[in-house]
C-alpha cells in the first residue's frame, strides 16, 4: 500500500506539472490570437472612421464642440473604443463610454497592452488631420478570463478522470509487488500466509506462485522442527503409556527445584491395582487404566508449578513447589478420590490397593535422599490400613506462615517499602549484557524471605498482582530517574497475566512511559501461554503495541507443542533449568539443541538459566544458545566492573 501511494503521488506531481505547463501555453496562444483578432478589428474600425470622418466634419463651418460631437457620434456604435483627432494644433479626444475595471491578476501576469493605430486624413478644406484609435485591454481580459475558466474546468475534469483511471490501473499493476512486500514483512515476523493476485499477467502469476511456494516450504520446515523437538522431548522425558513425564523427568525437575529455594511438597501414589489389571486382563486393559488414572491426576492437580510423572510401573509422583501442608493434603485426598472412582468403574473390589505418601520439604535436599524419604512415607501409609495416606516432613523447620499471613506480610512490605531487589545479568555469546533480571525479596527485622518462599502462597490467594504492580512502578520510576541504568526484565505472576484490571493498568503505564521501551521487558511463565492463551494474548498485544519486549520464562517445561511461539512471537525464551543441567547426557543435549533450534529459527533469542560453571558455559555455547544467566555470568560481570572501577581510580 505504501508503494502504491508513493507511486501515485509521484504521478500526481508529474500530471499536475504537465497540466499547468499545457495551461500556460494554451493561455499564451489564446492571448496571441485575441491580440491578432483585436488588431484586425481595430484596423477595420479605423478604416471605417477614415472613410466617414471627412464627410462628417466641416472644419471651416463648425466650431470645436461640433467636431467633438461628430467624433462621438461616429464612435457611439463602438463604445469600448477611444479616439484622438489632431487637427493642426487642436486635439479632440473621445473616451470610451464603457469603463474598464481594475486590471485582473490574469492581465497582470500576461501583461495585456492597450492596442493603438494611427492614420493621417485629408479633410475637405485641404487640412491634414491625424486620427488615433485605441482599444483598451479590458475586453480582451474578460474574454481571456472566460476562456481560461472554461478551460480550467474542462482540464480539471479530465485531470481527475485520468487520475482515477491511472490510479486504478496502477494499483492493479503494482498490487502483486505490494502483496509481496507485505508477505516479506509477515515472513520476517514468522507469520506464514499465502497471497493472491488479481493481476492475470504471466509475470504477476509467476511471482505469486514462487512466493506462495516459499511460504509453504518455510511453514512446513518450522512445523517439522517443532514436531522434532516435541518428539525428542517425548523420547527423553515422556512415559509412552501415561503421557506424563517419566522417572528421568521427575528427577530432573527435582534437581532443578532443589537448586533454588526448595520449599513445598512431594506426593507419591502407588496402586497395586495396576499390576492386578495387567495380570488378569492383559496389557491393553492395563494401559487403558494407566492412561485414565494419569488423566485424572493431571486434571485434579491445579497447582500452577506442579510437575507430574510416572515413576515406575505402578507409581506416580508430583512435585508441588511453595505449597502449604493443608493444600498438599487436599491434593492427596483428591487423588484418592480419582483412584476410587476408576476402581469402581471397572468393578474391582480389591481393598487397600492405593496408598499415598506426602512429604513436606523445607530445605535443599539431594534428590536421592528425597526419593528415599518418599519411599519411607509411602511405607508408613501401607502400614496403616485405616489411613490410606501418610504425611511427613524433611526434618527441617517447617513453613511458619499461612497463605493469608504471607499476603499480609506482602502488603505490609509494600506499604513500608521493605521489598528488596537483586539484579542478575544476562549476557549474550559476545559477553554483552542484554538485561538484568529482577529478583524480589521481603526484608523483615528478623528474617529475609526470597520470592521463591512466598510466591506460591500469594498466588494461591491472588495477591501476585499486588507484587507485580509494586515492582513495575518502582523500577519505572528508577529508570526514569537514572538514564544510565541498563535494561531490566521483570517477572510477571500468573495472577497478573489472567487479570484484566492488571492488563488495563499496565497498558496505561506503558503508554505514559513509551520512552522506556528499549530498557524494560517482561517475562511471562510458559504455563500462562499454555493454560490461559486468550488472556496472555491480550497482555502480549498491549506490550507489543507500545514496542516493549517480553520473553518466556521456564521455556520447554510442559509437554505441549511449541507452535505457540508463532502466535505470540516473544523476543527471547529462558530455557528451563532441567534442560541445561547434566549436559553429559547425550539425549538431553539433543533435546536441548532441538528446542533451541526451534526458537532460533523464529529469530527468538534463547537464554540458558542457572549457568554455574565454566564447563557448563562452554558446552552450552556449542548449541543454539545465544544468551546465558547464572552464577558464572554474575561473577564475570562483577569482576569486569571491579576492574573498570580500578582502572578509573588509577587514572585519577
Amino acid at each position: 500500500m505504501t508503494l502504491i501511494k508513493h507511486t501515485l503521488s509521484r504521478l500526481v506531481l508529474i500530471f499536475t506539472g504537465f497540466m499547468l505547463a499545457v495551461s500556460f501555453v494554451h493561455i499564451y496562444m489564446v492571448n496571441t490570437a485575441l491580440t491578432n483578432q483585436s488588431t484586425t478589428y481595430l484596423q477595420s474600425k479605423l478604416d471605417y472612421l477614415a472613410t466617414l470622418l471627412p464627410n462628417q466634419i466641416q472644419v471651416d463651418d463648425m466650431i470645436d464642440p461640433d467636431i467633438q460631437a461628430g467624433l462621438q457620434k461616429l464612435l457611439k456604435p463602438t463604445p469600448e473604443l477611444s479616439a484622438v483627432l489632431a487637427i493642426n494644433n487642436d486635439r479632440y479626444a473621445v473616451t470610451p463610454t464603457i469603463h474598464s475595471s481594475s486590471q485582473s491578476l490574469l492581465g497582470m501576469f500576461l501583461d495585456i497592452p492597450t492596442l493603438s493605430i494611427s492614420r493621417q486624413l485629408q479633410l475637405n478644406n485641404g487640412d491634414i488631420a491625424r486620427l488615433t484609435v485605441e482599444l483598451p485591454p479590458s475586453k480582451r481580459e474578460r474574454l481571456l478570463q472566460q476562456i481560461f475558466v472554461q478551460y480550467l474546468l474542462l482540464s480539471s475534469i479530465v485531470f481527475i478522470v485520468m487520475l482515477v483511471i491511472g490510479g486504478w490501473l496502477l494499483s492493479r499493476k503494482i498490487k502483486p509487488i505490494a502483496d509481496i512486500a507485505t508477505q516479506a514483512d509477515l515472513i520476517q515476523g514468522n507469520q506464514f500466509k499465502t497471497i493472491t493476485s488479481n493481476d492475470s499477467s504471466q509475470e504477476a502469476l509467476s511471482i505469486t506462485t514462487a512466493i506462495n511456494h516459499m511460504v509453504n516450504q518455510l511453514e512446513m520446515n518450522f512445523r517439522l522442527q517443532a514436531k522434532e523437538a516435541v518428539k525428542l522431548k517425548d523420547q527423553a522425558y515422556r512415559d509412552n503409556v501415561s503421557g506424563l513425564g517419566n522417572r528421568q523427568f521427575f528427577i530432573t525437575q527435582m534437581n532443578s527445584w532443589q537448586t533454588g529455594e526448595a520449599k513445598g511438597g512431594v506426593i507419591i501414589l502407588k496402586s497395586t491395582l495396576i499390576d492386578d489389571i495387567y495380570q488378569q486382563s492383559g496389557y491393553e486393559k492395563g494401559d487403558d487404566f494407566v492412561k485414565r488414572l494419569a488423566e485424572g491426576i493431571n486434571i485434579n492437580i491445579i497447582h500452577g508449578d506442579a510437575s507430574i510423572a510416572r515413576l515406575s510401573y505402578d507409581e506416580f509422583a508430583v512435585i508441588a513447589p511453595n505449597i502449604t501442608e493443608k493444600k498438599l493434603k487436599a491434593i492427596g485426598e483428591s487423588l484418592l478420590t480419582v483412584h476410587d472412582k476408576l476402581q469402581k468403574s471397572i468393578q474391582n473390589e480389591t481393598p487397600d490397593c492405593v496408598h499415598i505418601g506426602l512429604l513436606m520439604v523445607n530445605q535443599q535436599t539431594p534428590s536421592s535422599q528425597l526419593l528415599a524419604q518418599l519411599d519411607n512415607v509411602l511405607a508408613m501409609a501401607v502400614q496403616n490400613p485405616q489411613e490410606p495416606y501418610a504425611i511427613a516432613d524433611s526434618n527441617a523447620k517447617p513453613l511458619s506462615l499461612g497463605r493469608q499471613q504471607w499476603k499480609s506480610l506482602l502488603i505490609e512490605a509494600i506499604d513500608q517499602n521493605k521489598i528488596e531487589y537483586h539484579y542478575q545479568p544476562v549476557a549474550d555469546e559476545n559477553d554483552a549484557i542484554q538485561h538484568f533480571e529482577v529478583f524480589s525479596a521481603i526484608q523483615t527485622p528478623s528474617e529475609r524471605y526470597s520470592a521463591a518462599q512466598f510466591l506460591g502462597a500469594i498466588e494461591d490467594v491472588g495477591a501476585g498482582v499486588l507484587l507485580d504492580r509494586h515492582v513495575i512502578a518502582f523500577h519505572i520510576n528508577r529508570l526514569n530517574a537514572d538514564h544510565t541504568l541498563d535494561p531490566i526484565s521483570i517477572n510477571l505472576t500468573g495472577n497478573s497475566v489472567s487479570d484484566p484490571s492488571f492488563i488495563r493498568w499496565l497498558t496505561q503505564i506503558l503508554e505514559k512511559n513509551k520512552q522506556l521501551s528499549k530498557r524494560l521487558c517482561f517475562e511471562i511463565p510458559e504455563s500462562s501461554f499454555i493454560r490461559t492463551p486468550d488472556a496472555c494474548g491480550l497482555l502480549c498485544s498491549a506490550i507489543r503495541f507500545y514496542k516493549f519486549r517480553f520473553g518466556v520464562d521456564s521455556f520447554g517445561r510442559y509437554f505441549n507443542s511449541l507452535e505457540y511461539l508463532t502466535e505470540f512471537r516473544p523476543d527471547y525464551v529462558k530455557i528451563d533449568f532441567s534442560y541445561t543441567h547434566q549436559l553429559n547426557d547425550h539425549a538431553k543435549i539433543n533435546l536441548l539443541s532441538s528446542i533451541c533450534r526451534t526458537a532460533h529459527s523464529l529469530n527468538i533469542m534463547t537464554i540458558a538459566t542457572r549457568v554455574e560453571t565454566e564447563t557448563q558455559l562452554d558446552r552450552l555455547s556449542d548449541l543454539f544458545v545465544s544468551g546465558f544467566q547464572g552464577y558464572i555470568i554474575e561473577q564475570q560481570y562483577n569482576k569486569s566492573q571491579k576492574k573498570h572501577r580500578t582502572s578509573l581510580a588509577n587514572q585519577f
